[in-house]
This record gives structure tokens, C-alpha cells and sequence, in this order.
């Protein structure tokens, strides 16, 4: 199959559907390529927090002021992404408060805002803090849903005449003198193969940017460095909570809809493939962070699962926390002498609409084309009909009085109280194809059973309404307990140890799937 659109971007996370919305808006024809998943990189692994800039002021002050900027865009352009939670960066005994100082004065310096709190006042503020606590500085973090983010830029992407192409992964760059023209890929669900050809190509492939430019005899020195991250069953804060020191592992916690996020680690890895999360990154987790919200100590763990940071790496290290989390794009022409091409690496997911800003500037330029960058005020599709979905709202739908129809809002997944309308419309309206596109868009299956009885009536559901070929279905349902399985696999222990035995039960006794399909797996 051969295809043609003026521009390519690689690589489907925040980073790269925002380029493909960018270029949309400015009127160039974009197509999107993803070997996986949309965010199925460091995008969909991050821990959901909107950075007011305070994890970087002090050591990294540009990186702090991006952030800060962008946490204010996305308010107004992605409402129904982000939960203005608001944070705190606590100090307990053993950290003093002469960072404090130093954190307050940086803050000062840049303009990020900040108040600083008594302990008193920080625990009026949030119960579930320790009573340690000698001082605290307010600043405006907040939580965001990655998946939604993506899925928003996509979809905007789309209605804007942009191709997007997940599981379609790059095998080569077609290159055509000195010029890149395009790109050869394969779609290995199918084993399709696809030539697309274009004006320009730009590699927003993340820690996979490298392996992109080899194929072309070029480099891109990055740092791989992994974080681990812990889901726990319930908010176990309502603000994100940072520990007001140099960042360090185990050093935040960000309330996540229904549930809370906790990391993170930061350890050196040299490839992408097989990660692990060591059960020594489990416990140094839970110790740290309970220092700060001492219930994390008796917390419900659910999932655990970790993401590589492709960090740019100018020079040699000791430590991956002493490279900036700041940005660069690569101009290949200028830099290579191939021309069509460029890459951008590094960032953070805060950070993706300047990025994807930057590098359609660099496009535009070279391609002649004269529109404006207009991402910071253009909403995303869904933010101009709602905002982030509160715990309050979704009870709110299990009131039989305010039931329109009792079918249609029959529970379906009890955990996250996603209904069969939920469902029907993430199929119809959304285009969910399977049952991973259903939990990115509705939850379904992200609570403490992980979709032990959910996930076979949301089959059933896509059944229905004619989603899928028969002799697929049980491939689908075991691909999807398998993942959730590698989310459980490193934390399994006491309820979710449980819960995961009557999940094999239901599905491996009951349903007959095959057994080799819920063996755990290495590869988390």
C-alpha cells in the first residue's frame, strides 16, 4: 500500500499527537504512525501530574518556567483532562527548611505562585499529611489524565482531515538523495506493509527517537532512565504532595481520580525492552512516601508499572537527575545535511504543546507555509462540552431516581461506576475498537478487581454492536488480562493477591481461556 500527506509525524504520545493537531490547525495534511497503542510510551507510564514547575525551580529553571506556562494553558485548552487539585511541597524533620527557602525564593524569581503554610494550617488543609510536618509551600500542581490528553489531540487531529495510524510501526525512513521523502511500514496485526511519502518527517518517537535515525546511518544521544509508579486503590490525598527537598525517589503523590499515584524511581536502564519493577522499588516507595501521608503505609496497592525518560544527554553523568528535563529539537538538515527531517527529545509530558509548537514552527518555515501556532487557545474537542469527571459525579449515577433508562445505566464495571451507556458511546461515538480503547476512555477495569468482572461483559457489549470478528474474542480478552496482569504481577500480595486468584478462577476455570495466557510474565 502506498500513501501520501505533506508531513509524517512518528510516534503517537502527548508529544506527537500534539504536533499532528498543531499541523492540522495550521492547514498542513498530517499522518500519525505509532507502532502500539496512542500512549502506549512514557506518555500512558507518567504519574498524571501537571507540573506547576516546583519539582524543577530550583535546579533546572527553564524546564520550571515552561512548565509553569503550560500548566496554565492546558487549564483553559483541556478542562476535561485536568483536576486543579493544587500542591504541596512539604517539609518533615530530617529535610529542615533551608531548601524550603531556596525552593520560595526560585519561585520568586520566575513567578510561579506560592504560599507558604504553617503546619498547622497545611494539615487543616489536607488531614491525611504527617504530623511531622514543620513547613509547607503551596504551589498550583494539578493531576491530569494523560490517555484522555492524547486522545483529544488525536480525535482533533482527525476531524481535521489528519491520517492517524496506531500499531503501524517504522521499519526504515525512505531516503532519496539527500532528502528524506517518507517512510516504510508494517502493520504486523496484518502484516500489511506501507509506503507513505511526504514533504517532511518528524520524529517525535520518544526514547525510541534513536532507533528511528539509525535506520538512516544517524545518532541521538539519549539517557534512558526508568521510573516506577504505584497505584493505590483509593485518593489517598486531594492535593498532589511533594517532599520539599532535591527531587528524590519516592518523593510525591498525585490523587488520580478515583485512585492515587505514588513514585517514583529514577534508575539508569540501557535498553527499552523487559522492564521490571524490583519488589526493593515496591517497598522504597511505600517507606518513603508514608513519611509524608503516613496511611500509604497500610495502603491497597492495585498496579504498579514503569516508563523510560529519554533524556538528552550532552554530556557524562553520575547521576540521571543531574540531566535537565528540558527539551530539544534536532534539525537534521542543519545538523546532518539531511534534509526533511527533524526529531524532538526530551520534555516533559507538561510540556508537549510547546514542544509540538517548536518543531511545526521549524516545519512550517522549511515547508514555506506562513500560519500560526494557535494550540494555546484552541480547546480540545471534549473540553468545550464538559470538565474533569469528580468521584461525586460518578456516584451520582448509581441514584436509581436519576436513572433515564435502567439498562442503558446498569453498572458495568463497579470499581470506577462506568455504565453500559459509558460503553456504548466510547464504541459509537468514540470509535473504541477493543477493550483497552474502552479502559483509556472510561476507566472500565483500572479499580481493585482490574477487570475480573467487567471485562467480559464490556466483550459482550462489543459483541453486540457488531465490534468483533468471532474467532478473535478470546485472544482479545486474554491480551487484556495479561496486561493487567503485568501491572499486578510485582505488587501481588494480600486483597490484590485474592482478587487475582479469582480472576484466574473465572477466566481460566469458568471461561476455559488458556491457562498460558495469565502466566506471570517478566516483562512489566
Amino acid at each position: 500500500m502506498k500513501a501520501e500527506a505533506d508531513v509524517i509525524v512518528i510516534g503517537g504520545g502527548s508529544t506527537g499527537t500534539g504536533i499532528v493537531r498543531d499541523l492540522a490547525l495550521r492547514g498542513v495534511n498530517p499522518l500519525l504512525v505509532e507502532k502500539n497503542d496512542l500512549a502506549a510510551g512514557a506518555t500512558g507510564a507518567c504519574q498524571g501530574l501537571l507540573h506547576s514547575g516546583g519539582r524543577y525551580v530550583v535546579s533546572d529553571r527553564q524546564s520550571a518556567r515552561e512548565c509553569y506556562s503550560e500548566n496554565r494553558i492546558l487549564r483553559k485548552i483541556a478542562p476535561s483532562c485536568v483536576e486543579e487539585t493544587d500542591g504541596l511541597f512539604v517539609s518533615l524533620p530530617d529535610d529542615g527548611l533551608e531548601y524550603q527557602q531556596q525552593f520560595v525564593r526560585a519561585c520568586e524569581a520566575i513567578g510561579i505562585p506560592f504560599d507558604v503554610l504553617s503546619p498547622e494550617k497545611a494539615i487543616a488543609l489536607e488531614p491525611n499529611l504527617s504530623r511531622g510536618v514543620i513547613g509547607a509551600v503551596r504551589v498550583p500542581d494539578a493531576s491530569i489524565n494523560p490517555f484522555t490528553l492524547v486522545f483529544e489531540n488525536a480525535k482533533a487531529a482527525a476531524n481535521l482531515g489528519g491520517t492517524i495510524m496506531p500499531h503501524t510501526r517504522v521499519t526504515e525512513l525512505i531516503v532519496q538523495g539527500e532528502r528524506v521523502k517518507g517512510v516504510r511500514a508494517i502493520r504486523p496485526q496484518t502484516g500489511e506493509i506501507l509506503e507513505v511519502y511526504s514533504e517532511f518527517v518528524i520524529n517525535a518517537a520518544g526514547a525510541w527517537a534513536g532507533e528511528v535515525v539509525q535506520t538512516v546511518g544517524l545518532s541521538i544521544p539519549l539517557l534512558y532512565a526508568k521510573g516506577s509508579i504505584l497505584i493505590t486503590s483509593r485518593r489517598p490525598t486531594e492535593r498532589v504532595v511533594n517532599r520539599c527537598r532535591p527531587p528524590s525517589d519516592g518523593d510525591i503523590v498525585v490523587p488520580n481520580e478515583t485512585t492515587g499515584l505514588i513514585g517514583t524511581t529514577s534508575i539508569q536502564v540501557e535498553g527499552l525492552d523487559h522492564l521490571t519493577i524490583e519488589p526493593r522499588e515496591v517497598e522504597l516507595l511505600l517507606d518513603e512516601t508514608a513519611q509524608m501521608v503516613p496511611g500509604l503505609s497500610s495502603a491497597r496497592i492495585i498496579r504498579a508499572f514503569a516508563g523510560v525518560r529519554p533524556l538528552f544527554q550532552q554530556f557524562e553523568v553520575k547521576d540521571d537527575r543531574q540531566v535537565g528535563r528540558g527539551f530539544v529539537v534536532i534539525d537534521h538538515d542543519q545538523r546532518d545535511g539531511l534534509m526533511g527531517l527533524a526529531s524532538i527529545v526530551g520534555g516533559k509530558m507538561a510540556t508537549y504543546r510547546l514542544m509540538a509548537e517548536k518543531v511545526v514552527d521549524l516545519v512550517c518555515e522549511k515547508l514555506g507555509i506562513t500560519a500560526e501556532c494557535t494550540t494555546d487557545r484552541e480547546p480540545l474537542p471534549s473540553s468545550q462540552k464538559r470538565g474533569f469527571i469528580s468521584l461525586a459525579e460518578r456516584l451520582k449515577k448509581i441514584d436509581p431516581g436519576k436513572r433515564r433508562d435502567p439498562e442503558k445505566d446498569s453498572i458495568i464495571c463497579e470499581c470506577e461506576l462506568v455504565t453500559r451507556r459509558e460503553i456504548e458511546e466510547a464504541i459509537m461515538v468514540e470509535g473504541a475498537s477493543d477493550l483497552n480503547d474502552i479502559r483509556i476512555q472510561t476507566r472500565m477495569g483500572t479499580g481493585p478487581c482490574q477487570g475480573a468482572f467487567c471485562v467480559y461483559k464490556a466483550l459482550g457489549i462489543l459483541a453486540e454492536m457488531g465490534k468483533l470478528d468471532g474467532s478473535l474474542n478470546s485472544e482479545m480478552l486474554k491480551n487484556f488480562l495479561e496486561r493487567r496482569w503485568r501491572g499486578i504481577h510485582p505488587i501481588v500480595a494480600g486483597d490484590q493477591l485474592k482478587e487475582e486468584q479469582l480472576t484466574q478462577e473465572i477466566y481460566a476455570g469458568v471461561f476455559n481461556l488458556d491457562k498460558e495466557g495469565l502466566e506471570a510474565k517478566d516483562n512489566v
